[in-house]
């Protein structure tokens, strides 16, 4: 009975209006429907703004109220709008998500109600409302630091390189990596054995490991090996690092061979060798000799001299 008599004073109170203007108070509400998206990496200003629109389309002067929920994200809209008969505004809701935010979808609200007709209060008034979504972006982000700073290559070996990984982006992530320079480096002696990363959490760090191997006929080396990392989430997320890979090579042989210094050189110690061989010989024989020669004088000296006869 009491709502009858408030929209009978409502009536009493309605200035002359067209046909078309609706004798029930209340409003229409619309906003953009989205989804509508938020960046929250660093730097980012993190909001989104959304246009809305409310509509009085009654015969009276309206006091409308503007609320908004959005869990877990700041807003900001106009507290309050004073409509005529007729008349709309514009209007817009700003939305604000924290630096770093995980990814996901958030729900928002935005929900109009009259509270004053004609400056009375409007107690059989319903709320207008509308839901729209706002997606939080997901972002890639790494830091990459190499533990290895120089490495050290004997001939035949395979030795690790280490880095250090840390995913700075909001959500999980693998990372593609590659050697930059590979080509030139296989050219003269150096092979890799290189995987993409696991997935990482935000914020998670890992230590990245590879092989290098050096052939048993690398130069002498001082080169610097570009490694680079690629977010596989996002592709123009790129990090380069970068060590150093030194060799002293193979040692030099002092005969190369096959050669025809080679040749002549071991056709020279043959020659040699065979000289070496007869002079023994010969030193040998002469030393018989000479024994032979000492005996027989020892002989001799045991006959009588025929002069004293």
């Amino acid at each position: 009975m009491k709502r009858l008599w408030v929209l009978v004073a409502c009536l009493l109170l309605a200035p002359s209006v067209s046909s078309q203007m609706n004798p029930i108070p209340g409003v229409t509400l619309e906003c953009e429907s989205g989804p509508h998206d938020i960046e929250v990496h660093p730097g980012s200003d993190r909001t989104v703004n959304v246009e809305c629109v409310v509509v009085n389309d009654s015969i009276y002067t309206e006091s409308v109220g503007i609320s908004v929920t959005a869990a877990g994200l700041a807003t900001a809209a106009p507290g309050s709008i004073t409509l005529p008969p007729g008349g709309e505004e514009e209007f817009i809701v700003t939305l604000r998500g924290d630096e770093k935010m995980s990814p996901s979808t958030r729900n928002v609200t935005v929900t109009a109600n009259v509270n004053n007709i004609n400056g009375a209060p409007c107690v059989t008034c319903e709320p207008e409302t509308v839901e729209f979504n706002v997606r939080i972006l997901q972002y890639a982000d790494l830091s990459v630091t190499a533990r290895t700073g120089t490495l050290q290559m004997e001939i035949g070996t395979t030795s690790e390189v280490t880095f250090d990984l840390h995913n700075e982006g909001n959500g999980k992530d693998s990372f593609s990596v590659s050697i930059e320079n590979k080509s030139a480096l296989e050219s003269i002696g150096f092979s890799f054995s290189v995987n993409d990363t696991g997935d990482l959490d935000s914020d998670e760090r890992l230590p990245f490991s590879f092989t290098v191997s050096a052939s048993s006929d690398i130069p002498e080396t001082d080169v610097q090996v570009m490694v680079k990392f690629v977010s596989d989430f996002d592709n123009s997320e790129i990090q380069s690092s970068h060590f150093i890979l030194r060799s002293d090579g193979a040692p030099e042989s002092l005969i190369e061979i096959g050669s025809d210094e080679t040749a002549l050189l071991y056709g020279a110690i043959s020659v040699a060798g065979l000289l070496i061989v007869i002079l023994v010989i010969f030193i040998a024989l002469r030393s018989v000799r000479r024994r032979r020669v000492v005996a027989f004088d020892d002989e001799f000296d045991d006959f009588v001299d025929f002069d004293d006869f």
